[in-house]
């Protein structure tokens, strides 16, 4: 009866080696858990009140980079497992297997890295996470500078109206002290002082004001129309843009994930010809 598979990659020293892995691996994973409660809760300012913020992006980024490194070491681990073998078909089966994981994990990589860099699908995301939004004079609109797990942000707010009139972006901690629920003409000048858009707040019929959202993290924006008393309401479209964290060092560390695989398949398509005619697993 011919050995298993299990059973022609198994000795003494093979055991070691890949108790010593499963341990690092282990580790590995214990410091993902620590530094991701790092990156979230202390520097990236995660709460859940008033409203739920858990950054995420920081997070993928460490996780990609923890891929990347324990994808290196068990290229080295199977290296030494390769050699230790006792057969020629245990070398062979370890170099097969090996293989198909390095194409499996260059392929899930690449196909991620691919939505994080290509344009059109990232034109595409950008596209429907857009708002739009309809400002009334009598009800300032809200909206977050992003989402709930820092993602996708909101970089700018495009507004139209038919008549001229004014918006001023706020942040919640300042409207909160002078809204009392309603815009009352001592209101609007209030927000006229504190606005963020201190030099684009004029919409002018027909044409659309372009006003910049500050990088001040996850915070809570306000939208205040002053239309002069004259009833007129505006259109806002919140622009949307995915995590510059994810789009540059995320998918910089997967495509090293991706070239890292391809680099492993190709040193082992020797070995694994070397040993397959005395293999008996074909």
């Amino acid at each position: 009866m011919p050995a298993s598979g299990k059973m022609l990659e198994d000795s003494i020293r093979l055991s070691r080696i890949r108790r010593i892995k499963h341990w690092l691996y282990v580790v590995q994973a214990a410091m993902l858990v620590l530094l991701g409660i790092a990156l979230i809760v202390i520097f990236g300012g995660a709460k859940v009140k008033p409203y739920v913020y858990i950054p995420m992006d920081s997070f993928l980024a460490v996780l990609a980079l923890l891929l990347l490194i324990i994808s290196l070491e068990s290229f080295f681990f199977r290296m030494l497992e390769i050699k230790f073998a006792r057969s020629s078909s245990a070398r062979h089966l370890m170099a097969k297997n090996s293989m198909k994981r390095a194409i499996i994990s260059a392929a899930v990589a690449g196909a991620v890295c691919a939505v994080l860099i290509l344009p059109p699908i990232l034109t595409a995301i950008e596209d429907s996470a857009e708002r739009t939004l309809d400002l009334s004079p009598n009800a300032p609109t809200p909206f977050y500078s992003g989402d709930a797990f820092d993602l996708i942000s909101s970089v700018r707010v495009e507004i139209g109206a038919s008549e001229q009139v004014e918006v001023y972006l706020m942040d919640d901690e300042v409207f909160n002290k002078y809204y009392s629920g309603f815009p009352t003409p001592e209101f609007l000048v209030e927000m006229y002082s504190y606005r963020l858009n201190t030099d684009d707040y004029v919409v002018d019929p027909g044409m659309a004001l372009v006003i910049r959202v500050p990088n001040q993290g996850f915070m809570l924006y306000h939208l205040v129309l002053n239309d002069f008393g004259y009833g007129v309401s505006a259109r806002a479209t919140i622009m949307k843009e995915v995590s510059q964290t994810l789009t540059e060092l995320t998918s910089l560390l997967l495509l090293s994930l991706v070239v890292a695989n391809i680099a492993w398949f190709a040193y082992l398509v020797p070995i694994e010809r070397k040993y397959s005619s005395g293999s008996i697993y074909k």
